[in-house]
């Protein structure tokens, strides 16, 4: 990295680690304390709704008391928070977020919304277990990942443990799981192929993106390929409208490599009966 990169780096490091970013505020409702500025400003751009309406949408239809929800990928806990709200005292939710810093987020953001009794796991699943370097993003902790990454700027490198689910949660029953790791999708689906079939009324409310599929080594039509052999459909999320191989196609093309949407896959219609 050449100098000016390199203060450039060191410069946005130091400025989103600054203390005066990490003020709680309120989010639809829910007490939200920041870590640094870009996730002061993520959780500000969800309240000023410039960003996650349609996932809020979405499981605010989907999440009904007493539900089993798995969250992978929970960050600092917006959505977690969420879930573990709409599911209720009966209810069961369970995140994974490796991220030291922001997993320790999470859990103070859970206990400041009386959620403590949520469960909470400070590990990346995955294919195998493990240990796997963990790419982290100084400018956007949305975009931390595993897999490769061939820029070193604006990210730091750590390692963390990674387990199968099947081997760390057996025989775990789910109605719903939220999964945004950034391109790890498949690598998660095939660390509980036990967990997919016993839980046959499962929905799955996933991202879809060529950039980030293809980043991590795991092309989009594989992903959709392990879901389809496993017995699950893909919808659009928010009117149902199921995706057959030539609209998953067409979109996987639309993205360019650059966009991102979410689908949901399951084996039955959303909302019919199982």
């Amino acid at each position: 990295m050449n100098p000016v990169l390199r203060a450039l780096d060191r410069t946005a490091a130091a400025v989103n680690d600054l203390p005066l970013w990490r003020s709680e505020c309120r989010v639809w409702g829910q007490r939200m304390a920041p870590t640094t500025f870009e996730r002061w400003l993520y959780l500000r751009m969800h309240r000023w709704r410039l960003m996650g309406g349609e996932d809020r949408a979405f499981l605010q239809r989907a999440i009904r008391p007493g539900m089993r929800v798995l969250d992978v990928g929970s960050n600092l806990g917006l959505y977690s928070v969420l879930a573990a709200r709409l599911a209720g005292e009966g209810g069961r939710v369970i995140c994974f977020e490796p991220d030291a810093r922001l997993h320790a987020a999470l859990r103070r953001n859970l206990a400041a919304n009386g959620l403590a009794r949520v469960e909470t796991h400070a590990v990346a699943l995955g294919a195998a277990a493990g240990e796997m370097e963990f790419h982290r993003s100084v400018i956007n902790s949305g975009d931390n990942h595993l897999g490769v990454e061939r820029s070193a700027l604006f990210r730091r490198r750590t390692t963390v443990p990674v387990v199968r689910l099947d081997d760390y949660l057996p025989g775990l029953a789910l109605d719903l799981v939220k999964l945004d790791v950034q391109g790890w999708e498949l690598n998660v689906l095939r660390g509980m192929p036990d967990i997919l079939a016993a839980n046959r009324n499962l929905q799955i409310h996933f991202e879809f993106s060529d950039m980030v599929h293809a980043r991590a080594g795991e092309p989009w039509q594989e992903l959709i390929a392990c879901l389809r052999q496993a017995g699950f459909r893909i919808f659009n999320p928010l009117d149902h409208r199921e995706f057959d191989d030539q609209r998953i196609a067409e979109l996987g093309r639309s993205l360019a490599r650059r966009g991102y949407t979410n689908l949901l896959a399951s084996r039955h219609p959303p909302g019919a009966p199982s």
